[in-house]
Formats: structure tokens, sequence, C-alpha cells
């Protein structure tokens, strides 16, 4: 597996602290990611971290220990944040962080919109969620036309940003809908586990 990312890119108004003193704030150079999205070694690492069900999700890919290590390497580097971007109406876009911070590491998710400085939504691992998108709210955005990413895709990119809530009926055949459409297999078990994991019920 080969992996690449860039090129590098600000989000004005997304900062980070830059070195020697750390003292001073300055826009962070992050980096597009967006091929690794194509790799079952990204969604097994997306699915057990973030989301967290890292057993059921191991069962669901098959990636060999070479190609998951290479992945996390990429996924996990402290000199080149990789962003996964999504984009949502027009020219606004959400972008997803690898905040890769010793000590600090979490998954931001940052939206930009033109003329407007970047607004963090939501943040896994690191901060706790600072805002949290509802079911509708998450299928009304994973349905956008979008020439880059599958609806599936969209879906599951964004589904960390779900706060705990009560899901409808339905929600698991959309979950199972999704994660088929990005490759994985024993999905009922992976769909119980990321209910579980992230504290959602279904009503």
């Amino acid at each position: 597996m080969s992996l690449s990312i860039g090129p590098a890119f600000t989000i004005p108004g997304y900062t980070t602290v830059a070195p020697p003193d750390y003292a001073i704030e300055c826009d962070a150079t992050v980096y597009a990611a967006d091929g690794v999205v194509g790799y079952p070694a990204f969604w097994l690492h997306y699915l057990s971290g973030p989301l967290g069900a890292h057993r059921e999700s191991e069962a669901a890919f098959e990636v060999h220990a070479a190609d998951y290590n290479a992945m996390c390497a990429v996924l996990n580097d402290p000199e080149r944040w990789p962003v996964a971007s999504v984009r949502l109406d027009g020219e606004v876009w959400l972008r997803i962080v690898y905040r890769n911070v010793e000590e600090d590491e979490g998954l931001d998710f940052v939206e930009e919109r033109p003329g407007l400085p970047a607004k963090l939504v939501a943040s896994v691992e690191g901060h706790g969620f600072t805002s949290a998108m509802t079911w509708a709210e998450l299928l009304a955005a994973a349905a956008l036309p979008d020439e880059r990413l599958t609806w599936a895709q969209r879906l599951i990119l964004m589904l960390p940003m779900l706060g705990p809530q009560e899901l409808p009926e339905g929600a698991a055949e959309v979950m199972h809908r999704a994660l088929d459409g990005i490759g994985a297999t024993n999905r009922p078990t992976l769909v119980g586990g990321l209910l579980d994991a992230m504290d959602w019920r279904i009503h």
C-alpha cells in the first residue's frame, strides 16, 4: 500500500501554537489526505478509534498488519496533520483534522465558510463534543451532492459528530447500508458495536 498526502494548506481561523516557545497562535498547517479514504485500513482506524468499535471493526475489514501500521503512521504524524474534507453547501467545507499534538491528540471537525473564521463544531478524544449533530442533520448532510465522496463515505465520516441520543427506527439499517458502501463485512455486529460505543439507542 502506497500512501501519500498533500498539498499543505491552512484553514483560516483554525489555530495552533508554534515552536519554539509554543506561546504564539498561528493558523495550523494541515495536509490534504482525501486519498486515504479509499483504503480499508483507513476505515478500520476510523471506526475503531474515533467511533470506539475496535474489536468489531477488526472483524469487518481484512487488513494486513503492515497496511494498518502504514495508515497509522500517516494519520498520527505529528509533523503533518492529515485532513479529510467533506463538501457541504456551496463553498462550505467540513474539514476533519487529525490534531496530532503530543498528549492532546484529537479529531477536530472544523466548518470552513468563505470570508469567515473557521468554526470548531465538534471534537473527539481531546476536548469532547463542543456541539453535536442530530441524526436528521447527519442524513441531510450525507445526501448533499458530492463528486469526490460517496454517500456512504460521507455518512461514516460525519458519524462521530453525533452526540449521545436516541435514534429512530431504521437508523441501524441506514448504518448497515453505509457500512456496506465502504466495504465492511460482519455488519450487524459492527452496527451493534457502534451503537454501544457511542451511546446511541434505537427507539
